[in-house]
């Protein structure tokens, strides 16, 4: 059928309609031209947003130009969706962030709790003669330099273990009884590992990254052959027999902190009994505060994003819990739920990098308010005032210039 408005048919039937008909139909057509226009926009923006995804760099990071730029842009031209409302952040003070303290190149100094071994270099006594006058010199004083120096070795523990008999009883009696002295229990019995080689393999392997091949071949350069069958024995007999005890020791420390920073990402192994390589399972992290006086982080490694892990993992937990704010941490009963503002501040990203005009609009206005914010914490972990605590420190300046910006002027008053 044509619905074409200019055929006759729609002219027809146009023609038949009362004045009060039309006016209905043009306000119809207006209003889907007007959703119809929304839905468009939408759609661009989420274009645009893929696009940036899929080919622009990653960083969240907006260069400072944009954000000096934006008010005197919206002062004369419009933003995609600007109001009446005349947007600026309140003024509590905040000092500006000196960046010339920041990324500055050169050499650090050398940390001064590292041990110092003084290597002396002086002239021969026949050197010590002033080539003008022939006299003697004396020494006047010294130049000093540093370089750091890392010794990598490895060397053999024997543990020897002294044993004693009875001289009386090799003579007189038949038996003699023999003791020997003990040793200290080791965390593999029988193995060839020491607690420190056991450590150093676990830390490559999980804090460094290195692969147990690469391992292998480190330690065969220096003359040492270790298997990677043994290497990854020396990493999982260890936890099988100790970790889970220090694991729920440490867990049962994190469960009376007050405060506990939650979070799950995706994870793919290769070769799980019952599991496809293909198959996706789950990281459950979890922490203390930045600031915690017992700093504990641990993993729990699940089969699925279910709210059952946390659920099980925080079982009796009653303190605050800073998550993203996916559903499966807000079923946890008992405890104050906390969202990210890092996690909120991307869905602002996202927005302004979907936009059309990249100057102005609310989602702009949000990243002003979360650059003042990391404003904040950054002054926090800048140098610490003479006589001040860093946690006392920290708690004024959020006082002071975080608490204004969250609540005289709170990002859902945006209506974005």
């Amino acid at each position: 059928m044509n619905t074409d408005a200019r055929s006759p048919s729609a002219e027809d039937d146009l023609k038949q309609l009362s004045p009060d008909e039309l006016i209905a139909r043009i306000l119809e057509l207006q209003s889907n031209n007007q959703q119809l226009a929304q839905r468009i926009g939408q759609l661009e923006e989420l274009f645009r947003l893929a696009q940036l995804k899929r080919f622009a760099p990653s960083s969240e990071k907006l260069k400072d130009r944009v954000f000096d730029e934006a008010e005197q842009i919206a002062a004369t031209e419009p933003g995609d969706d600007d109001s009446d409302d005349a947007f600026a952040l309140p003024d509590t003070g905040l000092p500006e962030v000196d960046k010339s303290k920041h990324g500055k190149r050169g050499r650090k100094p050398l940390p001064a709790e590292l041990p110092r071994r003084r290597i002396e270099y002086d002239l021969p006594d026949e050197q010590k003669i002033c080539a003008c006058c022939q006299n003697a010199l004396h020494r006047m004083g010294e130049q000093t330099s540093e370089q750091l120096h890392i010794e990598i070795k490895a060397l053999v523990l024997q543990h020897v273990r002294f044993k004693y008999a009875c001289r009386h009883c090799e003579r007189n009696a038949e038996r003699t009884p023999m003791v020997i002295a003990p040793m200290p229990v080791q965390p593999l019995p029988g193995s060839s590992a020491s607690a420190a080689m056991i450590a150093t393999v676990t830390t490559g392997k999980y804090v460094d990254g290195t692969p147990l091949y690469r391992m292998e071949h480190v330690l065969a350069r220096a003359g040492i052959a270790v298997s990677r069958g043994t290497l990854a024995n020396w990493i999982i007999r260890p936890a099988e027999m100790h970790y889970g005890r220090l694991y729920e020791a440490m867990r049962q420390t994190l469960l009376s902190q007050p405060l506990i920073h939650g979070d799950e990402t995706t994870v793919q192994v290769l070769k799980e009994e019952g599991k496809t390589p293909q198959s996706t399972s789950y990281m459950w992290t979890y922490r203390s505060a930045g600031d915690s006086e017992q700093p504990v982080v641990l993993f729990d490694y699940q089969p699925g994003r279910g709210q059952q892990y946390p659920q099980a993992f925080l079982a009796g937990y009653e303190g605050m819990l800073m998550t993203d704010g996916y559903s499966a941490w807000r079923t946890l009963q008992g405890v104050t739920h906390f969202g990210c503002i890092a996690h909120s501040r991307r869905l602002f990203v996202d927005a302004h990098k979907g936009q059309k005009k990249k100057t102005g609009g609310r989602a702009l206005q949000a990243l002003e308010y979360f650059k003042a914010l990391y404003q904040v914490e950054t002054l926090a972990r800048a140098e610490l005032p003479d006589g001040e605590a860093q946690v006392d420190y920290t708690y004024g300046l959020r006082q002071q210039h975080s608490v204004p910006l969250l609540v005289q002027h709170p990002l859902n008053k945006l209506n974005i």
